[in-house]
């Protein structure tokens, strides 16, 4: 029911300040393109959920686990994108976007890279898949084993002795890899794997945990491991876990905890073949709260070397976005600027390029000239929840900022 999912976003939802509409001093941004496909959304601090968005634009569908589905309209936006209905509004940006619910609202981002081709990486008898929904799926070659291991969860790129891939999986096992470029994942070990021209899927058996229910057009089941909701496809055991279900369930609603092993079919939907156990009272951990990704994130300046500022025209508040290729770009509130930026083992260090010479008033210029002269300054990043902490070399923090959502 929509009040479920409406109470279950309340209890975590983080408020989220209303914006005042400023008189038009700055042209309006083009708008930026619609998402598409299936994208994760991981709320640090609050519930992950998942949007389907059609083909067309015009509808998106909100799935969280173990609750029904919910399906947005698109409307009228002047820069993002926005979604809604008469309880839900979907606004964002890019990859970050707010998630309000009765006027109470929750920042967001995407966890993958919507939009791209899953990525296949191998070496040293591991293959890892990245999906751009922000799971992942691994096979792994055992010594003495015949049987290879397989598990899936979620990856995330973390700022950790410079860009890291890190990979949460099945008994909170973790997984971290140094990113060299799109071509090479290099292990904490020193192992490398090679990205492959071919993406594999992982078709294995995994052993899998879980809330199933059944519904009209078949039943749903959410893995603890990965936070989204995937069809389960006839046949096999699906009709031993259907029937388990029914005779456990006490509403047409109700999501139970199972157990199965179950493979990934050519629909994304998942085939069960065996059923192992059900429990009413069993519930999924708690996944772990992830933070902004580092890249592809549009970060608003909200602190600058200790003193939070407050602008009467938010667009006027600098701004920066790093993306894959060492490049950044910025605008200082009044003028724009680009450069290269580096993150290593050592750090995460910004070399300014070219910037506009647009004449600002008194108080945007002292602002800009601070702005610029502490980004040349910072050695070290850290990243919490939606918050981006910039330090120099001496470990004092010049630049806080916060993932924009809307």
């Amino acid at each position: 029911m929509k009040q479920t999912l409406l109470f279950l976003l309340l209890l975590v939802a983080v408020p989220v300040a209303a914006q005042v509409s400023p008189p038009n001093q700055l042209p309006t941004p083009a708008p930026m393109p619609t998402p598409q496909g299936d994208v994760m959304y991981s709320c640090p601090g609050g519930t992950d959920f998942a949007s389907s968005f059609s083909t067309d634009g015009e509808l998106a569908t909100l799935r969280m686990p173990g609750q029904p589905a919910i399906e947005l309209l698109r409307q009228t936006s002047g820069s993002g994108f926005a979604y809604s209905d008469s309880y839900y509004e979907l606004r964002g940006r890019g990859r970050e976007v707010t998630l309000t619910a009765a006027g109470r609202s929750m920042r967001c981002h995407a966890a993958g890279r919507p939009g791209t081709p899953p990525r296949t990486y191998e070496g040293g008898g591991l293959t890892v898949t990245l999906f751009p929904d922000g799971t992942f799926r691994l096979r792994e070659k055992r010594d003495g084993s015949a049987e290879p291991l397989f598990d899936l969860g979620e990856w995330a790129q973390e700022v950790e002795g410079g860009g890291r891939l890190v990979l949460r999986g099945g008994a909170g096992s973790r997984r971290s890899f140094r990113e060299i470029g799109v071509t090479k994942l290099i292990a904490d070990n020193g192992s490398e794997l090679l990205h492959s021209d071919k993406s594999d899927p992982i078709d294995g058996r995994f052993r899998l945990s879980g809330m199933y229910r059944d519904a009209q057009d078949g039943g749903l089941f959410a893995p603890c491991l990965v936070g989204r909701t995937y069809g389960v496809a006839p046949g096999g055991a699906e009709s031993d876990l259907e029937r388990a279900w029914v005779e456990a369930t006490p509403s047409r609603e109700a999501n139970l905890y199972v157990e199965i092993v179950g493979r990934f079919d050519d629909n994304n939907s998942i085939a069960v073949d065996r059923f192992i156990s059900l429990k009413r009272d069993g519930a999924c951990p708690t996944l772990a709260s992830r933070g902004s990704a580092l890249r592809d994130t549009e970060w608003r300046l909200v602190e600058l070397d200790g003193d939070r500022l407050t602008f009467d025209d938010w667009r006027r508040r600098p701004l920066m976005r790093l993306d894959d290729l060492d490049r950044f770009t910025a605008s200082t509130g009044c003028n724009t600027l680009g450069g290269d930026y580096v993150l290593d083992p050592a750090g995460l260090r910004f070399t300014p390029g070219p910037m506009t010479m647009m004449a600002c008033p008194p108080a945007e210029t002292a602002i800009e000239k601070r702005f610029v002269a502490a980004l040349e300054e910072i050695r070290t990043a850290q990243i919490s929840g939606t918050t981006l902490d910039l330090l120099d070399g001496t470990g004092k923090r010049r630049l806080r900022l916060e993932a924009r959502g809307r």
